[in-house]
């Protein structure tokens, strides 16, 4: 399998999309390697961390705008 077909078969997975090994194959969610689960894994908590930080701004700059 290539790269680019296992960063889009990791990155289906981590956004709920379920995707099979070829076009014919039913969408269900297989096993996959423990390289897999760690890259999905590392995506999503880059991604809250990011809304995290970015709620934080916001929150930041709201409260510099009423003068708190």
């Amino acid at each position: 399998m290539s790269g680019q077909r296992l960063w889009l078969r990791t990155w289906a997975r981590i956004v709920g999309m379920p995707i099979g090994m070829t076009d014919d194959d039913k969408p269900e969610f297989l096993p996959i390697p423990q390289t897999s689960v760690k890259r999905a894994l590392a995506a999503r908590t880059f991604w809250i961390v990011l809304h995290v930080v970015t709620c934080c701004m916001i929150i930041a700059g709201n409260a510099k705008a009423l003068f708190w």
